[in-house]
């Protein structure tokens, strides 16, 4: 299955964020900063991984003179004899997928009971789902969201540049849950059509009028959305319970088949240099 992190739209957005970029047997390759002056290579859910690509990401750590290759697989491969480690992902490893050639029926009724009850709550209170483009409602959600559940986002502009990212096959949109005229909770999705999978990015929620529930009629919306469309899939793009127990319950709550990706690896071509940046990690 082509990942939208393949794709076109996804490579001019890193770019937009000053980040170099290549193809590798037609697989993105993406650079990253490292303290220094230093930088290492990334490349996310490749389709491909053979001795070919890692070649020719070889030649092109030569000219940049990369510490490694971060690898996210997408599936389980065998790789040639090449100097790798064991690595944490940049992308999630495990996340849950729904299947949208189901009929609604059928995905309510996988559901977790709560989940159900919560989605028609959340309409009888009368919550309304909208789609629009109102930044500063989703950046102030975002933040608020990220002080109160303590974890960190990224700036203002990689958000705007994520939003402004589209083509013919490619798009990232807001739907926004409202209740009393007022925003209390926000998702952003991607919709990609060679994948024919809409993949949740980011989600935030007020304080305020927690007892609506209105996340779940809102997610809800967005996977409806996806399906009205002719997407295949809807990807909630993450759960780990030890450092999500919450949001993870909550994703789980929708159904859905549970997938777990390969370890990520980096490939090392400077190893004084990656022995650094390895225990740097591991004493932060």
């Amino acid at each position: 299955m082509n990942s939208f992190l393949q794709s076109s739209a996804w490579e001019k957005f890193q770019q937009g964020l000053g980040r170099k970029t290549w193809r590798a047997e037609g697989q993105l390759v993406i650079q990253h900063k490292l303290p220094a002056g230093f930088n290492y290579l990334y490349t996310p859910h490749p389709e491909l991984l053979t001795d070919n690509l890692l070649s020719g990401v070889k030649k092109i750590a030569q000219g940049e003179k990369s510490v490694f290759l971060k690898i996210d697989p997408a599936r389980r491969v065998q790789m040639s004899d090449v100097r790798r480690q064991a690595s944490n992902p940049i992308q999630p490893q495990k996340t849950v997928i729904l299947d949208l050639t189901k009929s609604e029926a059928e995905l309510l009724s996988g559901m977790h009971e709560k989940t159900r009850y919560n989605i028609r709550l959340a309409e009888r209170k009368g919550s309304l789902v909208e789609k629009g483009g109102d930044f500063e409602a989703f950046w102030g959600l975002l933040a608020e969201t990220a002080k109160r559940d303590k974890f960190s986002v990224h700036s203002r502009e990689h958000y705007e540049k994520l939003l402004a990212a589209r083509d013919n096959d490619f798009s990232n949109e807001i739907f926004f849950a409202k209740y009393q005229n007022k925003i209390i909770a926000v998702v952003l999705v991607n919709f990609y059509k060679p994948s024919q999978t809409a993949t949740y990015l980011h989600g935030a929620s007020s304080s305020e009028h927690r007892e609506v529930m209105a996340p779940h009629l809102l997610y809800w919306r967005a996977i409806q959305e996806a399906k009205v469309r002719g997407f295949k899939s809807y990807d909630f793009w993450g759960i780990d319970e030890a450092r999500w127990p919450g949001l993870t319950r909550f994703k789980l709550g929708f159904g859905g088949e549970q997938v777990e990706y390969p370890a990520s690896v980096d490939i090392i071509y400077r190893p004084v240099l990656y022995g650094l940046y390895y225990l740097a990690r591991l004493f932060r």
